[in-house]
């Protein structure tokens, strides 16, 4: 990975994090993606003083607002002409529903739309890369999932694992029409990783005394967050993995997702629809 610039969104904390620690210990050129000015600064320090690599840096943007993703891939398109890896990694989850700036619903927006707005700026980016990587987090939940296709935003009969299990499913389908529409020439290898039950407090954040309690019973069963990067990294940068593009990883093994993430009409359908709600067209 030496030389190689690897972008990681969400990388302050949690899975994020431990993915950039292992990218940069490989001797990657890494950017992290962070929301708050100071979280950033601390990791930004800590992974290179843990990998001896001092070129780390992060950038500040929140991902919930399509403005902000904007800039963001402004300033990465100026800084580097080329991208050898994008993982988008950052998610959210909220009990109660909520909007972003933009009047989308936050979880649909941070954990699909940002990646697939992100990853479409930066496309001219990763095919200049010789055989350039995105990953993109999904979840097991993604099984349970389905796109509500009369009410993408959940306006009605919102619930927050209702929401979330879409934002997941949608992340595979991008990832799946992604490669099938770049992935042909084996510039471009797409990868959806299932992390597992991790210990991460993505369901502490937003949430209720009751939703805590059960979050932190839960994550008694999970894996570390360094384990689950493993998983992740090594989809970013494993030369086994090269080429094997748009397949649904779960420890490092391709496996089955659920027959819906693997409708292409599905797919099509909703790359169309982000299209509309970002403005952009791939």
């Amino acid at each position: 990975m030496k030389g190689k610039t690897c972008i990681v969104t969400g990388a302050t904390s949690g899975i994020g994090r431990e993915v950039a620690l292992l990218l940069a210990a490989q001797g990657a050129r890494v950017i992290g993606i962070g929301r708050d000015w100071n979280r950033c600064t601390e990791a930004c320090s800590a992974i290179a003083r843990a990998t001896g690599n001092d070129d780390v840096v992060f950038e500040i943007a929140d991902l919930s607002s399509l403005k902000e993703v904007r800039a963001l891939a402004e300033r990465l398109r100026t800084r580097y002409g080329r991208i050898d890896v994008l993982v988008n990694n950052a998610g959210t989850f909220t009990l109660m529903r909520k909007e972003t700036t933009d009047g989308l619903e936050t979880q649909l927006a941070v954990n699909w739309l940002a990646g697939f707005l992100l990853t479409g700026l930066l496309l001219p980016c990763l095919l200049a890369a010789p055989r350039a990587r995105m990953v993109t987090l999904s979840s097991g939940s993604h099984y349970a999932g389905r796109i509500h296709w009369d009410d993408l935003q959940l306006r009605h009969g919102y619930h927050g694992l209702k929401a979330y299990d879409q934002s997941k499913l949608a992340t595979v389908l991008f990832m799946a029409e992604l490669a099938r529409r770049h992935g042909g020439d084996g510039r471009l290898s797409t990868y959806a990783v299932d992390p597992g039950l991790v210990k991460t407090d993505i369901g502490m954040k937003q949430a209720g005394p009751l939703v805590r309690l059960v979050w932190k019973l839960r994550m008694r069963n999970g894996i570390p967050a360094g384990q689950a990067a493993d998983s992740v990294a090594w989809c970013a940068a494993a030369p086994e993995a090269e080429g094997r593009s748009g397949l649904y990883w779960k420890e490092k093994l391709p496996v089955t997702p659920s027959p819906r993430a693997s409708s292409r009409e599905d797919a099509l359908r909703l790359w169309s629809m982000g299209e509309k709600l970002c403005g952009l067209q791939y």
